[in-house]
């Protein structure tokens, strides 16, 4: 019997609806395997690869390099020998049917919604099934939630997952006054209580991390599991360039070269990336919280939270993924960390392997929640 299997457009974040091919890295009549890369497709987030589902012959190439098309569409077909080229064919035309039949976008936006807190809102958004435990995601500094746009949607398909905007970030309400560190930290807190009561796994990246440490100091018992994504707090270095080069920038320009940084591959940022991000920053209230978020971060003397005694004394699992080529924050030392702490460094990315190496991160997530059922 003929194997054959469809390769699609892949929905990128719930806003998402179509795609346009950049690269095929393999051509028709190549032999490929199960996780190599095939192409790289732009949204109008981020750019990022495709892989290979399963192992075949890149039997056919049906949307080209230059090509936009819907989410769902058919982009390509790996087959075995086996397969007929009228098996094929059939393929590719039930495709063509089935994008014509819905619109062309498999599936619906599914909008976040504004959680009301102390002092004003919290954009959240859930997806997965209904469960009283639940993947809590929170991004960086000057991210928002679509950090996590290559990974909630996958961690969804097993289990309930909410991610925030932190306040001054996103849709959010920014901070007025006050310990900026302190007042996040309490919104993201009332935020998600008021969505689930249940226990929690904690994901955080970069200043996220650091505010789900302190959400697990004030939380102990909720918290079923922690992975943290090149988080601050484990050491004094940091490239604060990075930090002041963000909160200065008005213009597009010295945006982009600051969001760079973030990336060992500085083509994965967008032309949309840097728009939205620079409009966001020209919002009411923002410039002023990324202000005082940004003297939480870091100062003079470098990185000014510390979070290596929360996670020593937390008795979940509880994982570290870096990026080898963090050009922020550098790969700790495996001696130093906790020794209950499982530190995982991953190869040719930057500060954002959340998106530069999504399936890697996507799998250790997997793993490290797993890993407290």
């Amino acid at each position: 019997m003929s194997s054959i299997e469809a390769v699609t457009i892949p929905k990128w974040g719930m806003t998402m609806t179509e795609g346009t091919v950049l690269e095929w890295h393999a051509k028709e009549g190549d032999k490929v395997e199960r996780g190599q890369e095939l192409l790289e497709v732009e949204s109008t987030k981020v750019n990022n690869v495709v892989e290979a589902t399963v192992s075949g012959i890149l039997r056919r190439i049906v949307i080209h390099e230059g090509e936009i098309a819907p989410v769902g569409a058919l982009i390509g077909v790996i087959a075995d020998e086996a397969a007929t080229e009228e098996e094929i064919d059939a393929l590719v035309a039930s495709y063509a049917h089935r994008l014509n039949a819905d619109g062309g976008e498999a599936g619906g936006v599914i909008a976040p919604k504004a959680v009301a807190v102390s002092g004003g809102s919290v954009n959240v958004l859930e997806l997965g099934p209904e469960s009283n435990e639940a993947v809590l995601f929170i991004h960086g500094f000057g991210g928002d939630l679509s950090t996590w746009l290559f990974n909630q949607g996958t961690l969804a398909e097993h289990f309930r997952t909410i991610a925030v905007d932190l306040p001054g970030h996103g849709a959010s309400t920014p901070i007025a006054h006050g310990d900026a560190f302190e007042k996040i930290t309490e919104a993201v807190e009332e935020a998600v209580g008021a969505v689930t009561s249940g226990k929690l796994h904690l994901v955080g990246h970069s200043f996220g991390g650091a505010i789900a440490a302190a959400l697990a100091v004030g939380n102990p018992s909720r918290v079923a599991s922690m992975t943290l994504i090149a988080p601050i707090g484990l050491g004094k270095e940091i490239n604060r360039s990075f930090v002041t080069e963000f909160v200065a920038a008005e213009r597009r320009r010295p945006l982009q070269a600051a969001l760079e940084k973030l990336f060992a591959d500085p083509s994965k940022i967008t032309s949309e990336m840097v728009e939205g991000t620079l409009q966001f920053k020209r919002l009411e209230g923002v410039q002023e919280a990324l202000s005082a978020i940004a003297d939480t971060i870091a100062d003079e003397n470098g990185q000014v939270q510390t979070i290596g005694a929360t996670l020593a004394g937390l008795t979940c699992p509880v994982m570290l993924l870096w990026g080898e080529r963090d050009g922020i924050i550098p790969v700790p030392q495996a001696d130093g960390l906790p020794s209950t702490v499982q530190l995982r460094v991953i190869p040719d990315v930057g500060h954002m392997p959340q998106m530069e190496a999504a399936s890697v991160v996507n799998d250790a997530l997997l793993e490290n929640i797993r890993r407290a059922r």
